[in-house]
């Protein structure tokens, strides 16, 4: 598989090299997704939405730590 950076603003941004409706293509990426944890040799996470393990905090905080 080749992966590519494509910025935003640039004119190949409009060229998406995947054929397919949008469904198809949010499906690729879920399957893709799948594969990727699945190289990890980690069961899939089972939290919620709700509870899924995040960390919040402000950039004045972050550059306080240095």
């Amino acid at each position: 598989m080749t992966a590519r950076l494509v910025p935003l603003t640039s004119s190949e941004a409009g060229d998406a090299r995947v054929e397919g409706t949008i469904q198809q293509r949010v499906a690729l990426v879920a399957q893709l997704s799948e594969m990727g944890w699945a190289l990890t040799g980690r069961p899939l996470p089972t939290y919620t939405r709700s509870t899924i393990p995040i960390s919040i905090t402000t950039r004045s905080a972050r550059s306080e730590r240095g």
